[in-house]
């Protein structure tokens, strides 16, 4: 199993040369609004030539509309229960809800990173119609977001998303086929103490990925490749000595849980066709990673981070974050760890 942090030589030249693009391409943005205020005519006379043939924002587009119909990572975030209160600003909900946009704004980022590192891989379009070629994109998509969250070459992202630790583990286990969804998400979300109703949301979340995939009739190149998938969770906790019974008002601070998924071949060809009850054997390898958002850098830059993603993608990030289809459970904080 290829570790997150560990890129070899091309993999680490295809992030830096995304990287370089979208500065330059940022670059550039600036340079025509600076000068269009100085002298209309001296925007057209700019030039900062691309590394290499940047993606269009067609290119960029037609990537991310891809990943809705044959989606090698799912992102999911934590919805508070309360909804915001608009005569208190200064409302606990409401500074969810901050901190939710703030979320989703960053996922939108990496996702249009993601997909240019996809682009600069495999310039050519994945004809998502062909099963070879649908799995090779899951697994592309897979693959290039880990290495964009947990490579180190993006600055930016090391900053706002630290990693506080990364752990690789596996489940190997006999299940009944009908509750295989429940014991996958026991072991992935077991120690988040869960309710009845946010289970079942997860569990529907998980349902109609698997049945996108498994519509896809996927392809394999040979028998011992694994069905790969990224799994972002975004959750709030409570900042320990605060809320509750104290007299400090509660406090909140985002993180994300990442999973990177490898699922034995033949565990995931008979996970989704089985369509009656029988024990079988599942088999996964995966990396938990955790991090901490930090909140005040990600808010000093939003206005960048936003404009970034509407200079590349030609949509804002609200519109990005819309067509990744980010999705919610609905689940208080956790309690702080």
């Amino acid at each position: 199993m290829n570790s997150t942090a560990t890129l070899n030589t091309y993999e680490k030249q295809i992030l830096d040369l995304s990287i370089l693009q979208m500065e330059s391409a940022q670059r550039v943005h600036y340079m025509r609004q600076a000068a269009s205020l100085i002298n209309r005519s001296a925007v057209y006379a700019l030039q900062d030539t691309p590394p290499a043939e940047a993606p269009s924002p067609t290119s960029l587009t037609d990537i991310l509309n891809g990943v809705i119909k044959a989606p090698g990572t799912t992102s999911i975030a934590t919805a508070p229960v309360a909804a915001p209160d608009p005569s208190n600003p200064a409302s606990p909900d409401n500074a969810l809800y901050a901190l939710l946009a703030q979320i989703q704004t960053l996922d939108s980022y990496i996702s249009v990173l993601t997909a240019f590192c996809i682009y600069n891989d495999h310039p050519a379009p994945y004809d998502i119609s062909d099963p070879a070629q649908a799995t090779a994109f899951t697994k592309a998509q897979a693959k290039w977001r880990n290495f964009v969250l947990t490579g180190g070459t993006v600055k930016a992202l090391a900053a706002y998303l630290p990693v506080a630790e990364i752990s690789q583990q596996s489940m190997s286990k006999q299940v009944m086929s009908t509750s295989l969804h429940l014991e996958f998400l026991q072991e992935l979300f077991g120690d988040f103490g869960f309710s009845d109703s946010a289970t079942k949301q997860m569990d529907g979340i998980l349902t109609n990925i698997t049945s996108t995939l498994a519509n896809l009739n996927g392809s394999f190149e040979s028998a011992s490749e694994t069905m790969d998938h990224l799994l972002s969770y975004y959750f709030f906790e409570l900042v320990q000595g605060t809320g509750g019974t104290t007299s400090i008002p509660p406090l909140y601070v985002a993180k994300m849980r990442l999973f990177y998924l490898q699922i034995d071949q033949s565990s995931w060809r008979v996970s989704v066709g089985k369509s009656s009850a029988e024990k079988i054997q599942f088999n996964m390898n995966y990396y938990d990673m955790t991090t901490t958002m930090a909140a005040p850098l990600v808010a000093s830059n939003m206005d960048n981070i936003n404009s970034t993603i509407q200079t590349l993608t030609g949509q804002d990030a609200i519109a990005v974050n819309k067509l990744m289809n980010m999705q919610a459970v609905t689940s208080p904080p956790q309690n702080a760890s």
